[in-house]
Order: C-alpha cells, then structure tokens, then sequence
C-alpha cells in the first residue's frame, strides 16, 4: 500500500466549518415543521423539499450529510427517490419516515439502501439517535474517501479515523487478504488485528457467503466489475467464538498504487432485526385484533391516505389488506372520497369525535350499501392530532327493513283514510297504536291527538273490567284470534258529550303481541 508518512492534520476549509445539513422530504407542513424545530434545536441545518424532484435538486445542489425521507410523496414513490438518491450519492445515508404501512415496505427499503427507518408517530430521541449515527456515517465516508485519494501521505490521518469511527471498517487487497483492521471490529468479531490481518475475509463470514465471495472477487479481478460499490448489503457475520450475527456492510473500492483495494463499513444490526421483528409481531397481533372487530376499520392521515385497515373493511371494496393501506380514498373510491375527506377534516381540526353517520358507499362491485360511521381523532405520544380512525357498521339491510316498513306504514296508512269508517288499533294495554282521520273527527279530535293515548279516554265506562270475572271488550286471549265480536258501546267526545256506537272487534296478531282492530259501523242517535 505504499509508505507511511505522518502529516500535520490540515486547517479545515469553510464548508467543513458549517453544521452538517439535514434535508427533510415530506409533504406535510405541519410534520416537516416539527422536524424542522427538533434537528435545528440540536444543531444542524435543515432543508426541506415537498416532492421527489425537489428532493433530488437540492441533494444535486447542497449534498446533505443525511435524508429524511417520507414513503408516499405526491410526484413519485419515496423508494423511487431512495434509489435516485443513492444514484446521485451513493454513501448518503437515507432514512424512512413511515406509517403503520405494510411491515414489507419497510424491509423493501432497508434492503434497497435505507440507512434506517422510523415510524410515525415517532419517537424525538430515537429519530435524534438515528440521524446522528447517519450524519456521522456519511463524515466517515467523506473522509475514507478524502483518504483514499492521498493514501500515501496521509496515512496516519486515514488510521486515526479509521481507529476511532464507532462502525468496523475492515480494507482487504484483491485476493480478499484483510489489510486494516480497526478497534470497531476488534468489538465486534472478537479477533484482534494481530489474529487476522492477512488472513482471508472468509474468516469472518458464515460458510454458506463463502463461494460466493470467492466469485465476486475473482470476477473484479478479472474484468474490473465492482457491482457492489457504493451499495449496502444486509448479510451474517461470524465470530471468532462461532456465533452469527446480522450485519449491515456498506462497499466500496479503489486502486492504490496499481493494486485493488477493497473496504467494508460494517454494523451489527441484531437489536435492529430484533425491533423489526417485535413490530412484525405486534403488527401481526394488531391485525388479528382488528379483523375480529364486526366492523370496517380505516386509519386514515391529514392526507387522505389510508395507513392501516380490517379485512372487513377491504373485502367491501373487493380488496385485499396489503392492496389498500398506503393508497389514496381518491384511487379507492373517487366518487365519495372527497365527501369522507370533509368529515374527516372536521374531526381532525376540531379534535371531537363524530359519532352516528349514517352515509352510503360504493362497493367494489358498483352495489350501493349503507353505512353508520363513527370517527375519532388518532393521536400521537404528544397529544397531536394526527389522523383519524373510523369505524363503520355496514347497515343495509337494517336501512332496507327500514324503508319497507315505511313504505307499508305508508300505505297502511292510506289504507286507513280511504276507509268510510272510523277504525282505531288498541294493544293488550289498551293504548291506541293507529288510528284514521275519520276516527277522531268522530270523536272531536283533531289528528294526532289520539295517538300514544288510553282507549278508556274514548270508552271510559266499557274498557276495563266492570267486575273481578269479566274481562274488557279490548282483551282478547293470546291463543283465540278467530273471535271477532260485534258491539254496541257508549262512547265519550271531547267536548264530553256522550254517544252510542256499534263497532266490531277483530283480534290481530302483531309484533306488539295482540291488539285489536274497533271499526266504527254506525252511530246511533243520542237518547
């Protein structure tokens, strides 16, 4: 690798004096304004950018030492930024923000290049933790790469940085001989520098990555073609004691004085692979729970963008689960979206519930159903409204019950009027369930008053039981409904003038039980 020459370390220039840069890229105001505060509280400078080319003009422009990167941006998809990121800077380190969106999107972008992900709501301290990690991972990779130009001169420097960066950093030659070996992968791989340095990096790699590697060296030996350089790749590593353990290894590679040399900026991700696997876990647990709700649930954001669902709530709209979270009501169902939205908003604004919607919705089949919606406002660890949950109860049926039996009273109704005679339905309790116009003309009543009120009011002397063994002409036994009966009564107007009627009694079986129908025959002259 050449000689090794002590240097003076050299004055930093004035783009080394600058805080570093954070570029925040979300479409929300009011997110961005909170992150915004929280990384400029502690220190950095902070950049936004609302959509993926604005993203990619400023990074082109500025060179950000790290990204927050939201998943759904309005232009383009956030892993379609990840990957144009990475094409303009490969070592930038990228971060996902995400919701409670399908657990396989996440694992997508970790493996497609993310430095980390954190979900939303988020935690400050953790999402503090994270970019300083990545801030200081993107440092060290401008100075290995700052060293690598000048290898020679500036050894001393390449090793201080080398030795005190908290990631292993291990260089290799092109046979895939270890050459450096730093205090991090002491740590982490349990060998000392003195135990392997010359030794094959198979060493600390589990048997099944081993012909592999063999290949990839022997291909860039052979035509030049680095294909990982500058990428991240999530494998196991091995240590001295014979225990695996996931790694995340970020490449890269260049030539020295006519030799290949290769280097590895290694982490162990095993706490990180743990939390992802608890959040699968709860994921899965949450999932179940909300399939067992009898009711759709959607969470939806300020957006509306849905980030989690209930099978019941996909199946209405003949979808699966991982179909629907993540996408717009507007792909869903345009024609109701923009009205839900409102409802949505006046809930998230107002930070009240709105209980009791009673609204229709479009299935996926194009049917027309019923719903009774009650929409809470979801909040975050701070207290701030940040989307809404809606549950709702698909009411057809009971909304179609509902009609028809309108439309029956309705036409019971006019029934009723178109009647010459006065007819009234009284229940076993005597309290009058129907009644006609001419009824109560007949009696001195205007309409409606007669309703809710007790037969006895009409027939005060003939209604109830005149002694211990006779019953009132109004009761009829449960099991006898074929007793029609004819009667002559005495009946009480309003105005409390007395009259003698004949009506007939028929007996009618209800969902009140039995009541009985009086249709007025005729009225007798006073006496």
């Amino acid at each position: 690798m050449g000689s090794l020459t002590a240097m003076s370390k050299p004055t930093p220039n004035a783009t080394e004096l600058l805080p570093p840069t954070i570029l925040i890229v979300d479409d929300d105001p009011d997110i961005v304004l909170v992150l915004h505060d929280l990384l400029e509280h502690v220190g950095y400078r902070v950049l936004d950018a609302g959509t993926g080319a604005d993203a990619l003009a400023k990074t082109k422009t500025t060179s950000p030492s790290a990204v927050l990167l939201d998943v759904m941006l309005p232009d383009m998809d956030g892993l379609s930024v990840l990957a144009l990121l990475k094409q303009l800077d490969p070592m930038l380190p990228v971060i996902i923000l995400t919701a409670f969106v399908e657990v396989a999107k996440k694992h997508a972008s970790l493996t497609e290049g993310a430095f980390g992900y954190v979900t939303k709501p988020y935690d400050a301290e953790e999402l503090k933790a994270l970019v300083r990690r990545a801030v200081g991972v993107k440092h060290l990779s401008i100075e290995a790469a700052a060293a690598k130009q000048a290898l020679t001169a500036s050894e001393d420097r390449f090793r201080e940085v080398v030795q005190t960066a908290p990631d292993a950093i291990v260089l290799a030659d092109g046979e895939g001989r270890m050459l450096s070996w730093n205090s991090a992968a002491e740590r982490l791989f349990g060998y000392g520098a003195w135990e392997v340095l010359g030794e094959c990096l198979t060493v600390i790699m589990p048997e099944r990555y081993r012909a592999d590697h063999e290949r990839a060296l022997a291909r860039v030996r052979t035509t030049g073609d680095v294909r990982l350089k500058g990428t991240i790749v999530t494998m196991h590593g091995l240590r001295k004691d014979g225990r695996e353990f996931p790694i995340e290894m970020s490449l890269s590679s260049w030539m020295s004085d006519g030799q290949r040399v290769h280097c590895g900026i290694l982490r162990d991700i095993t706490a990180r692979k743990e939390a992802e696997a608890r959040l699968l876990q709860q994921q899965i647990q949450q999932q179940v729970l909300l399939d067992l709700i009898p009711a759709m649930v959607w969470y939806k954001d300020s957006h509306n963008r849905i980030l989690r669902v209930n099978r019941r709530a996909a199946e209405s709209i003949k979808k699966t689960v991982a179909e629907v979270e993540g996408r717009s009501t507007d792909e869903l169902y345009p024609e109701e979206a923009e009205r839900y939205h409102q409802d949505d908003l006046e809930v998230m604004v107002s930070g009240r519930p709105k209980l009791g919607i009673i609204e229709p919705y479009q299935t996926g089949a194009g049917e027309k159903r019923w719903v009774q919606t009650d929409k809470v406002p979801y909040l975050d660890t701070q207290g701030n409204v940040v989307g809404v949950l809606v549950f709702a109860q698909d009411i057809t049926e009971r909304k179609r019950t509902e009609e028809a039996l309108h439309e029956s009273v309705e036409v019971l109704r006019a029934v009723l009027e178109s009647a010459l005679n006065g007819i009234v339905m009284v229940d076993a309790g005597g309290t009058i369930l129907l009644v006609n116009t001419h009824f109560e003309r007949q009696f001195g009543y205007e309409p409606g008053e007669l309703l809710g009120e007790s037969i006895e009011r009409l027939f005060p002397t003939r209604c109830r039981a005149q002694s211990p063994d006779e019953s009132s002409i109004f009761w009829v036994h449960p099991d006898d409904l074929s007793s029609t009966r004819r009667r002559d009564l005495v009946g009480l107007r309003k105005d409390g003038a007395e009259f003698i009627l004949t009506v007939t009694l028929t007996p009618q079986r209800t969902s009140k039980g039995v009541c009985v129908v009086a249709a007025i025959n005729r009225i007798h002259e006073s006496s």
